[in-house]
């Protein structure tokens, strides 16, 4: 006679066991983050390596260079792109813009003053050496001597057309006219060498220089034609996503992408890993400790019908 009891009995221990050994096993993949009593978990133990296991295949087979310039060639980037640009494109140039001073953040202006005091003193020395060369004193003769044929001789009291005059009178006036040269030119020449014309210098390139940043910009669109952000766009936007194309294969090439994903794994906490680990496959894992408890109280069974047919026997 079958005992009933007995089946049940079996049937229940076994399932016990095998849930229970089903759910330890599961928990051990985890537990405990340290070694405790000899025990470590699975994934805490061999963290190192699973980092860069998975940073091995994200980098290699999941995330290759090839992958992704595929992946943004289909993506609408090229779409996203052109949109954009037309946006910068109407804001670029439609926008009323004021002075550099106000548009740029104040480091940048306050580094942008610095260079345009710096570049006084340079401006400075430029010019010092250059109104110092045999070619500038050059200059300002061709230029007094050319300005004194256009102006009138009853204006200067000196007759310009010497050559029309002869005698003792065409040679005083040559060498009056040659007199006041030298003079004029002594003049400028000492002028443009003088301290104070190096100070106008200096202070020339200080106020140009003040004076880009605190001119108003305004519209930029006013000196183009109504349609130039379209035909920017037109022209741009193809070179661009042309460049990103060409570009981007190489440029990531340099970023080794298993050990930044490596790091990345590394620097995620114990317990951060496991959720993440879980988040996958926490059905699964419920599904093996639910066989646990089924294999269990199959194991159970077994047992007890092994048991009726020895004694039987």
């Amino acid at each position: 006679m079958v005992d009933y009891t007995r089946l049940a009995l079996d049937v229940l221990l076994g399932s016990i066991s095998g849930g229970v050994t089903s759910w330890v096993a599961v928990v051990m993949i985890f537990r405990p983050y340290e070694r405790t009593f000899g025990l470590h978990g699975a994934i805490p133990k061999n963290k190192a390596r699973l980092a860069k296991t998975i940073g091995k295949t994200v980098g290699e087979r999941l995330l290759t260079p090839a992958d992704i310039v595929e992946e943004l060639q289909r993506s609408g980037l090229r779409e996203a792109i052109e949109a954009k640009l037309a946006d910068v494109a109407v804001e670029a140039l439609e926008r009323d813009r004021g002075p550099l001073r106000e548009l740029l953040p104040p480091a940048v202006v306050s580094e942008i003053e610095r260079l345009i005091s710096e570049a006084g003193p340079d401006a400075a020395a430029a010019y010092e050496r250059y109104v110092a060369r045999p070619e500038f004193e050059e200059q300002v003769r061709a230029f007094v001597a050319r300005s004194r044929k256009e102006v009138p001789s009853d204006e200067t009291g000196v007759e310009v057309a010497t050559e029309k005059r002869t005698g003792i009178a065409g040679k005083a006036a040559g060498l009056a006219a040659g007199l006041i040269d030298d003079v004029i030119v002594k003049w400028a020449l000492r002028a443009a060498r003088s301290e104070r014309a190096r100070a106008m210098a200096v202070e020339a390139v200080h106020g140009a220089g003040v004076a880009l940043l605190d001119r108003p910009m305004g519209r930029l669109g006013r000196w183009l034609p109504d349609d130039a952000p379209r035909r920017l766009v037109a022209t741009a936007a193809p070179a661009v996503w042309n460049q990103i194309i060409e570009k981007l294969p190489a440029l990531l090439e340099t970023v080794d992408i298993p050990a930044m994903v490596e790091r990345k794994v590394l620097g995620f906490s114990t317990q951060r890993v496991e959720d993440l680990v879980r988040g996958v496959t926490q059905r699964e894992l419920n599904l093996i400790v639910q066989l646990g408890y089924v294999l269990g109280a199959a194991i159970g069974a077994a047992q007890f019908a092994v048991e009726q047919w020895l004694r039987a026997g």
